[in-house]
């Protein structure tokens, strides 16, 4: 069963001896040279498994891999049952969750993780945890602008989301300070808004 759309991938859930399982397929892109786009999907493919798997080991949550595939461009992971917090914010407004979230965000970046997709829709809240997804356009690096984009990313989606609820946004870097260069990327990020602003 088909569950999301998007512009890289499909998500499907099936069921694998009685387990739900989610089955990411990236579709080809009929605009892109069929090497390159084989070649694009193949490397994200395989990058992805590797960042889910990194982030858990690191500490933060993350579906558990169980099958990649980089022939036919697929991922099946486990699936996570729970909310995603851009629906939990909407619905109740309570922003508990959000220092919590800059602390996971947090340990992503001392382990050199950037998501590249940071947004309330890429966190699930499933019972006591909160679990990343959708680490597609992630990377390992030890770029100062490249985490600071990877915030920059996730405040534009946060306030185009929950322009009501700046206090999450106050929660979330409470948390993320716990990142000892938690400093020098927000600096940093501020930077980057400014270019962005006068370009």
């Amino acid at each position: 069963m088909l569950i999301r759309k998007g512009a890289e991938a499909e998500l499907h859930l099936i069921e694998r001896e009685g387990k739900r399982v989610v089955l990411k397929r990236r579709i080809p892109k009929p605009y892109r040279l069929p090497q390159l786009d084989l070649h694009i999907r193949k490397t994200r493919t395989r990058r992805e498994a590797r960042l889910l798997d990194r982030a858990r080991r690191a500490g933060v949550p993350t579906p558990r891999v169980l099958r990649v595939d980089d022939e036919s461009m697929e991922i099946e992971m486990e699936y996570v049952e729970g909310e995603r917090l851009k629906e939990h914010l909407l619905r109740t407004g309570d922003v508990g969750i959000m220092e919590r979230v800059g602390e996971l965000v947090a340990t992503l970046h001392a382990n050199n993780i950037v998501h590249g997709d940071l947004t309330t829709s890429n966190v699930i809240l499933s019972g006591e945890n909160i679990v990343f997804i959708d680490f597609g356009l992630g990377a390992v690096t030890q770029s100062v602008e490249d985490k600071a984009v990877d915030i920059l990313c996730f405040k534009k989606s946060y306030f185009a989301t929950h322009p009501d609820l700046p206090e999450g946004w106050d929660a979330f870097i409470r948390g993320y300070r716990t990142y000892a260069e938690a400093d020098r990327v927000l600096k940093r990020m501020e930077e980057v808004e400014r270019r962005a602003r006068y370009m």
